[in-house]
């Protein structure tokens, strides 16, 4: 076990990096140019031009230098090396603060909304999943399976705009745009993360749900299932005790997959709902096309997604004892 995960740590550093090089070249195909949008935001200022502030910016300099002094191979207009290296991931070019900065504080609301979506999704998945497969062919199954199909079809950002929109039409009410910390009001900070999340995870239940109906049919069919009924063992310990645990295992594969989805969703909700998120961070630097601020969270997300696979591939092991890793 051991040495399978410090392999597929060594295999993190690759993926990273070629993750570094598309988001970095990636991002600046976005149309617009952040230094002739300082020069017209600042049209006050007599004397400045757009090559200006390029150089002031260093997008003065071919786009495999800024890469490397990015990067941290490559020294910086000061003359030293301060980037990813070196533990930096650049300074806005707007706020001229750190993007580290900027980011940490924003961290904990996205990853309180992503953990209660996560928890919505498996609330609703695994229950309806495992009585569709129970029931099979019943008139519970068929709602089950319809209810699968509309999570999946359903977007997400649509469902938001329709609860922030309606409400407020018919029932003069909407969801609070304040911001509340957990620590200042726990219940009024849940009461303003719990239409997201639950949006977010109705949309991720979907695929879910399906996979766990189609596994738990697949293995109760399995002779071993044939034998615990076989035995008088009563029905919930043969669906939990015996079926479930092996039926799981392609569950969490598919909800290891769904962590992207679940990210980009959360994006567009935070921005929705006013949650200062990173999500709502990376949409406003795409509209002011800052670059280093964009490709920070871009960074930062693949590394959480490249963590969560992992994880999600030692679960395996705890699931299923006929998987080793040698």
């Amino acid at each position: 076990m051991r040495a399978y995960i410090i392999r597929r740590l060594l295999l993190v550093i690759p993926t990273l990096w070629l993750v570094t090089v598309i988001v970095f070249f990636f991002i600046r195909l976005v149309p617009g140019d952040v230094a002739e949008m300082m020069v017209t935001e600042q049209t006050d200022i007599t004397g400045l031009t757009v090559e200006t502030f390029r150089a002031e910016l260093g997008l003065d300099v071919p786009a495999y230098i800024q890469y490397g002094r990015w990067v941290g191979v490559v020294r910086n207009k000061d003359g030293e090396y301060a980037g990813l290296f070196q533990g930096n991931l650049g300074t806005s070019l707007w706020s001229r603060r750190p993007v580290l900065e900027q980011i940490i504080p924003r961290l904990p609301v996205s990853f309180e909304l992503g953990l209660l979506a996560l928890v919505v999704s498996q609330l609703i998945a695994l229950p309806v999943g495992i009585y569709s497969a129970v029931r099979q062919d019943t008139g519970g199954d068929y709602i089950g399976r319809t209810l699968a199909i509309t999570c999946i079809a359903v977007p997400s950002f649509w469902l938001g705009t329709l609860i922030m929109v309606y409400p407020s039409i018919w029932w003069q009410w909407s969801p609070s745009m304040l911001y509340i910390a957990f620590f200042d009001d726990p219940l009024g900070n849940l009461g303003m993360f719990i239409i997201p999340a639950t949006i977010l995870g109705m949309g991720m239940s979907g695929t879910t749900m399906r996979m766990t109906r189609t596994m738990m049919l697949e293995v109760l069919r399995s002779d071993y299932i044939r034998t615990a009924w076989a035995k008088g063992l009563r029905e919930r310990v043969v669906i939990v005790r015996h079926a479930l645990k092996n039926a799981l295992i392609p569950v969490i594969t598919i909800v290891g997959l769904n962590v992207p989805f679940l990210i980009g969703g959360s994006i567009i909700l935070e921005d929705i709902f006013n949650l200062p998120g990173m999500g709502r961070l990376l949409i406003f630097s795409l509209n002011r096309r800052d670059y280093t601020v964009m490709s920070g969270i871009n960074l930062l997300i693949a590394s959480f997604v490249l963590l969560v696979n992992l994880a999600v591939d030692l679960t395996y092991a705890y699931l299923d004892p006929r998987v080793h890793y040698k």
